[in-house]
């Protein structure tokens, strides 16, 4: 009785996630407003009742991404009004600049500002002399959110692309990208109101700060867009915009599609997830799963592991805390479970369990770090989708692993900590064992927004859904 009910509580809120998701259904990839700066100033989207001011002035370099650019070097600030409103909930801007001055530069530079009448909400993107980068700043309804680069040039063409998202756990939040990668740390995004003119050159023709930069191409886009959909759109390159735009719908289309079809599969896969006298379930309240977008997993208290058929399971979860108190008898049936072909996924006090098990083979060291802590990220299924190649990961505790070369087995994230000769620590390991797969995380990502799709990913991984040969089918135990 207990696991038909976790099923179809399972169920219930899958159901309710999707229809959240068709009332809230993004609209067809589209750009609302663009400047190609193509010699004019003038928008070469349709767009009635837009006005715009200091056009007359302005100048233009020959050299620009292609055919000729706005040069901002000097001065110059051109102002559009009557603009089409944004989507606060979810949008992105983009737009090409070189700049003339080093990053060393003790001023800051205006490329591009937002602003509703009152200055009470508004989006601005510009060079930071405190940071030597790029910003953007996103403000309104009493709340400011800013996201700061890690990239600059001189003298260089750069795509700069901010995206903002609500609804969207993959996506959510303030992001920033330079030339198709993510850039700055993590940053929170809560809606503002939509902002009713556009600036381009300069904060104000009072306050000055001007773009010190020549720019090409100014587009606002009605949606917010994935890492890998930046990075296509960065590799678009010179296409004129129609083309951009829909190149970028079809990659979305086949984004959503492939989205779709793992969630499916995942949602005919049966879960389970472990507990016990030191590792909690207050934590993983029902509720908690929807934002994960994973099926409710089955409670399974570690004193059964032997008695339980966990063969019916995709996957076993084991969440943080103090890891499993486990037997002898106990172990061996995790170890035979992963190696007839099941998955399993430990987070902090679960990755100690996975250790304890022989499910990994490292040498363990402890840590006491408490909060988030800088990681290096490799390529791989489970980290798929992140273009960062450095973020800060929740942590609470978790080990220092030095993994041993095993067969089958990969640390996947690195604890950026210590400096040479001091040994790499492992913080994710993934595993191959027999016909099953391991992922073994020292941190929490389940705890924010920028580290979330690690742990779907990790459950996908381990169910075989990702990362399977083509011809080579997951296993689903789903009991409907």
């Amino acid at each position: 009785m207990t696991c038909v009910c976790y099923v179809c509580l399972g169920a219930l809120l899958l159901m309710s996630s999707l229809a959240m998701a068709a009332e809230q259904q993004p609209p067809e990839f589209a750009a609302l407003f663009h400047v190609a700066f193509d010699g004019t100033a003038a928008p070469d989207v349709p767009n009635a009742g837009v006005t715009t001011a200091g056009a007359e002035t302005l100048k233009y370099v020959e050299e620009g991404r292609l055919g000729k650019a706005a040069n901002f070097v000097e001065r110059g600030c051109v102002e559009y009004r009557g603009i089409p409103p944004i989507n606060p909930q979810s949008g992105a801007i983009e737009l090409w600049v070189k700049a003339a001055h080093p990053r060393e530069e003790m001023e800051d530079h205006c490329y591009l500002q937002m602003l509703k009448g009152d200055k009470s909400a508004g989006v601005e993107i510009k060079f930071t002399h405190v940071e030597m980068s790029y910003e953007v700043a996103m403000w309104g309804r009493g709340k400011k959110h800013r996201r700061y680069g890690w990239t600059f040039a001189q003298d260089k063409w750069m795509q700069i692309v901010v995206t903002w998202e609500t609804a969207d756990p993959d996506v959510s939040g303030l992001r920033l990208y330079t030339n198709g990668h993510e850039t700055g740390y993590p940053t929170a995004y809560q809606a503002i109101e939509a902002p009713e003119m556009l600036r381009v050159g300069c904060k104000s023709p009072e306050e000055g700060f001007f773009a010190k930069a020549a720019i090409d191409e100014v587009c606002i886009y009605n949606r917010s867009l994935s890492a890998s959909q930046v990075k296509a759109l960065y590799e678009s390159g010179n296409a004129p915009l129609p083309q951009k735009v829909a190149s970028l719908r079809e990659r979305i289309k086949r984004d959503d599609a492939t989205q779709a079809e793992r969630r499916d599969k995942l949602f005919n896969s049966k879960l389970g997830i472990i507990h016990g006298r030191n590792t909690s379930l207050l934590n993983w309240p029902d509720s908690a799963y929807v934002p994960l977008r994973i099926p409710v997993p089955t409670p399974i208290h570690e004193t059964e592991l032997e008695k339980t058929d966990l063969s019916q399971y995709a996957v076993l979860i084991v969440p943080g805390g103090g890891g499993l108190n486990l037997t002898e008898p106990n172990k061996e049936a995790l170890l035979r479970y992963v190696r007839e072909g099941g998955g399993y996924v430990g987070i902090c006090g679960g990755g100690v369990s996975a250790h304890k098990a022989g499910l990994i083979e490292a040498e363990s060291y402890q840590f006491g770090a408490q909060g988030s802590v800088f990681v290096k990220i490799k390529p791989h299924p489970v980290t798929e989708g992140c273009m960062l190649t450095e973020l800060l990961f929740p942590h609470a505790k978790g080990p220092l692993w030095v993994a041993k070369e095993v067969p089958d087995q990969e640390v996947i994230i690195v604890f950026k900590v210590g400096n040479p000769p001091l040994p790499t620590f492992a913080h994710t390991i993934v595993r191959k064992l027999g016909k099953g797969r391991v992922v073994a995380f020292s941190g929490h990502p389940e705890s924010s927004a920028e580290t979330r799709n690690f742990f779907r990913n990790a459950v996908l991984w381990a169910a075989k859904i990702i990362g399977q040969p083509p011809d080579t089918p997951p296993k689903t135990t789903a009991t409907r």
